[in-house]
């Protein structure tokens, strides 16, 4: 019987063995298991690729930030914020500065 030294994050080590525990099973087991598998395989048992980044819904109303964002601008009295603002031109799609007049 051979020994594999390795280092892993505890983090992932001590989920792994709590999941382990769970299935009722040693983490060398489950070791053993995976690498049973990548033999019989010749290659990992699942698919190796990188994650597709899932495309996040805009949580913000475009045109509602838009149209907030132009009366911020317009607004003589308001001193309280910055004197630039960047966003996304809901009709074009590219980024627009503004620098607010004093």
């Amino acid at each position: 019987m051979a020994t594999v030294s390795t280092r892993i994050d505890d983090h992932v080590k001590s989920n792994a063995e709590q999941i382990a525990n769970e299935i009722g099973i040693p983490l060398s087991t489950a070791i053993n298991i995976f690498l049973k598998r990548f033999v019989a395989n010749k290659g990992f048992p699942f698919s190796v690729v990188a994650p597709v980044r899932a495309q996040v819904e805009p949580v913000v109303n475009v045109e509602l930030l838009d149209a907030s964002v132009k009366k911020a601008i317009a607004d003589p009295n308001n001193v309280g914020l910055s004197h630039q603002f960047t966003y996304l031109d809901p009709d074009t799609k590219q980024i627009v500065n503004v620098n607010r007049k004093e």
